[in-house]
């Protein structure tokens, strides 16, 4: 029988904290802010470049599961990544599968007003296989 397997990368959340302020976003797309009454800063999160998804092996393929996990990425202001999950599948093997994967991802830094900061991002990662 043909078993269909589907890998699906959403993105969840924005965060970035510079030296004076914290600031938690949730849409992707640039955001103008507020500080104060005279003044306001320009947002970017940080943008995926590279995003390969994981590859499920054959010998999971044959059984059908569905299942997912959550991965934080921390993005220096070099572009330079570390990734952790902060869930897990419920499978040591594929979650080590996942973070091999996520760990060859590469980013374009967040920036505010134009200089580059550090930032994150997390993304889930959801695995399904049927037949």
């Amino acid at each position: 029988m043909l078993k269909q397997m589907t890998v699906s990368l959403i993105y969840l959340s924005l965060a970035v904290a510079t030296s004076a302020t914290s600031i938690t976003l949730a849409p992707a797309s640039a955001t103008t802010l507020s500080i104060g009454t005279d003044s306001s800063s320009n947002f970017n999160p940080p943008q995926a470049i590279f995003a390969p998804e994981p590859v499920i092996p054959e010998h999971l393929q044959e059984q059908c599961f569905k299942s997912c996990c959550i991965a934080k990425f921390l993005v220096a202001s070099t572009g330079k990544t570390t990734v952790q999950l902060v869930s897990t599948s419920g499978s040591s093997e594929v979650d080590e599968i996942t973070l091999e994967t996520l760990r060859r991802w590469k980013f374009k830094p967040a920036t505010l007003d134009g200089a580059a900061i550090e930032g994150s991002k997390k993304v889930q990662v959801e695995f399904k296989v049927e037949q």
